[in-house]
């Protein structure tokens, strides 16, 4: 594990820590407080220490100069804007290490920078496998955990609160909204494709996500999977990956400037078009219990307003204003709803029937699924770091134009 996987699951942490301990006036908070220390006293290695003393310590220093405020005073569109920021920049870093870290290696020497195993997460194909062979042979992956380890997280992430990873985690939809932003003061505008496009669009990443789901459950025997995990292919599956970006030809080139085309001329382009793990997490979503719900005694409508702020609010383009709870594949419980309705939690809130979940709450179940999980994964049952030796990862990348299925 890196500096900055470390950082960020001990982030992770500290937020469960602090929501736990302001709302510790029930004996159930004192123990989840005990529980996540214990967790983390089992788990932890140098590593994480040093990334809860970092942690720590930026906290120390914000606190002295600004005081913190309670969780449940933070507006949930600053709470989640500061969240994605946070862990686009622990992306971005993540990022830059694994590219010195390739270029050394590639150059024969020795890596300064070890190669961090959060990137396996991009490999939904390796991920879906490992998971598959886990669950039904108790077979591990010995060269991308951590990629099992995400597809696994992400799937129970979905089941219990839909497709609020996209929302509230997810590094790539905040890119695009940038680069939609930046599309809209050159040209601006709100571009939306006609009814017929839109359905065909939205179509792409559900055939991506078929051909994925081919390719996990059907392409691959249950026999062949121990030698498939061990063959040289799939053992640079990572490698293979960034070489399909970093060295562009023809047919790559055109992939990304579709991607980049749609992400820039329509708002949340990527996430609605042609996100496979999106289109996945809205298929699981469909069996969570929360819900966007909108109580129409409590409307503006129900007094006689014409009051649709919450749908021209929601980047998903929803109808939430006609809607009692809201079903759609699209919603990602963003709450930008809710923080536009001028009635607030009082008309929309999400939740399940007769319970409500507060914005900080859910944050905090985030973090406790995708942060945590890995994190027990890499401390008890050591499913992370790959077990590629770094000369045969040198190989391996030497011989990558050559290696196929």
């Amino acid at each position: 594990m890196s500096v900055i996987e470390a950082v960020t699951m001990a982030a992770g942490l500290a937020y469960l820590v602090l929501l736990a301990w302001q709302a510790r006036s029930g004996w159930q908070w004192r123990l989840a407080l005990g529980l996540l220390l214990m967790l983390w006293l089992l788990a932890a290695d140098s590593l994480l220490w040093l990334g809860v003393g970092l942690v720590a310590g930026a906290l120390a220093l914000w606190h002295q100069r600004r005081p913190r405020p309670a969780l449940e005073a933070l507006d949930s569109q600053w709470l989640r804007g500061r969240t994605r920021q946070l862990l686009l920049l622990c992306w971005g870093l993540v990022a830059v290490q694994y590219v010195v870290h390739i270029w050394q290696l590639g150059q024969g020497m020795t890596p300064w920078l070890m190669r961090p195993d959060v990137v396996d997460g991009f490999l939904p194909i390796a991920g879906g496998l490992g998971l598959r062979a886990w669950l039904t042979q108790g077979l591990i992956d010995p060269h991308h955990p951590a990629a099992t380890v995400t597809v696994l997280v992400l799937c129970l992430s979905a089941l219990l609160l839909g497709r609020a990873f996209c929302a509230w985690f997810c590094p790539l939809g905040l890119v695009g909204e940038w680069l939609y932003g930046l599309r809209s003061r050159l040209l601006p505008g709100e571009w939306t494709p006609p009814r017929w496009l839109d359905v065909v669009l939205r179509g792409q990443k559900f055939l991506v996500l078929a051909f994925l789901l081919f390719i996990v459950l059907i392409a691959v025997p249950g026999a062949a999977l121990p030698g498939y995990f061990t063959s040289p292919y799939h053992q640079a599956a990572d490698m293979k990956m960034g070489a399909f970006f970093f060295n562009l030809t023809l047919i790559s080139g055109l992939c990304l400037g579709w991607v980049l085309l749609l992400t820039a001329t329509f708002r949340q382009g990527f996430c609605r078009y042609l996100c496979p793990y999106g289109a996945w997490l809205a298929l699981l979503g469909l069996f969570t219990p929360l819900r966007i719900r909108r109580d129409p005694a409590r409307c503006l409508r129900s007094a006689g307003h014409d009051c649709d702020k919450c749908s021209r609010a929601c980047p998903s383009r929803i109808q939430v204003h006609q809607l009692i709870a809201v079903r759609s594949l699209e919603c990602t419980s963003c709450l930008s709803c809710v923080a536009a309705c001028p009635r607030r939690a009082d008309a929309l809130h999400l939740g399940s029937q007769g319970r409500r979940l507060a914005p900080r709450q859910l944050l905090g179940l985030l973090c406790l699924l995708l942060l945590v999980l890995p994190l027990l994964a890499y401390g008890l049952l050591d499913l992370w770091v790959s077990q590629t030796p770094l000369a045969e990862r040198y190989d391996l990348l030497q011989r990558l134009p050559w290696l196929n299925h």
